[in-house]
């Protein structure tokens, strides 16, 4: 059955450091906006290690979990799992992303599986490889309708191994082949400045530190991704801080919200539904699973 409880969702706004601007002051940066009534989704055993989500009607989630090549298909409104099916064999699948009438997965290596005319049942994908692998770590697609393409956002290394950004790249679908050239970059500074001081540096410090990694530089890292189909920007979830970046089409960071809560147990899928609702997947761990609607001031 539906619970609700209360999330504060704190959004801070600073200027790119690549737009030249001068930087806001601190007050600039405090600015939050009033709680607001949470939708919670509760999903059965079986999807306790739930990965990606994405919408394949109005009320209708397609769900992944990372060990088991299984489709699942979750309705929100009954709030049960009405069908679910095996597309193929193996684990390590990360994320999805509907795509008209087919289906796209994406695997940890950036291997991507394509699923003709997926709702009519289970058959055999086509297989793409792609230039990303294991060292990249991919958990995140998205399908970007404007372009005709896939981004797959890097959780750990970018391509031209540069360690100070997290680089999205595109697979186009006319020609199922991947840019090794970035679409998108979240560079790893701008993402600390919003937080300088802010509790959430610190608690970073000490994670990062018991990891061997003292300066910080994985403070961010690609989950999942999605465009707002109402404002037409990325957003890319985080699951290390639970955090959301919101970017514009040149990058910028044009705000973050911070998912604060427990029922943010593991922060691993992002989707909006065709009206403009975020929802929010999270792995179980020792707890139940779950599907979360996020609403939040404008």
């Amino acid at each position: 059955m539906n619970r609700f409880f209360a999330l504060l969702l704190v959004p801070f706004f600073i200027c790119c450091k690549n737009s030249g601007n001068k930087s806001h002051s601190a007050q600039d940066t405090n600015k939050t906006v009033e709680p607001q009534q949470l939708k919670l989704f509760k999903v059965p055993a079986e999807l306790n290690e739930i990965s990606g989500i994405s919408f394949c009607d109005d009320h209708t989630v397609v769900a992944i979990q990372d060990e088991e090549g299984i489709l699942y298909f979750y309705d929100l409104l009954k709030e049960e799992v009405t069908r679910k099916f095996e597309f193929w064999k193996g684990k390590d699948y990360e994320d999805l992303a509907v795509v008209g009438n087919d289906l796209y997965i994406v695997n940890s290596s950036g291997g991507i599986y394509e699923l003709k005319n997926f709702r009519q049942g289970p058959s055999k994908p086509t297989v793409f490889k792609t230039q990303l692998k294991e060292e990249n770590n991919i958990e995140s697609l998205a399908y970007d309708e404007k372009h005709n393409r896939l981004l797959l956002g890097v959780k750990d290394a970018s391509i031209d191994g540069d360690d100070s950004k997290k680089d999205i790249y595109a697979f186009d679908l006319k020609t199922k082949t991947l840019d090794p050239k970035a679409v998108y970059t979240i560079r790893l500074s701008e993402v600390e400045s919003y937080f300088k001081g802010d509790k959430l540096e610190e608690a970073s410090k000490k994670l990062l530190k018991a990891i061997g990694n003292q300066n910080l530089n994985d403070v961010f890292r690609t989950s999942a991704l999605n465009f707002n189909p109402k404002t037409g920007e990325l957003y890319v979830l985080s699951s290390l801080n639970n955090i959301i970046a919101v970017l514009d089409k040149e990058s910028r960071i044009t705000k973050i919200l911070e998912l604060d809560g427990n029922e943010f147990i593991q922060p691993e899928g992002l989707a909006f539904s065709a009206d403009g609702k975020l929802f929010i997947s999270n792995e179980g761990r020792k707890k139940q699973a779950n599907i979360i609607e996020v609403t939040y001031a404008e």
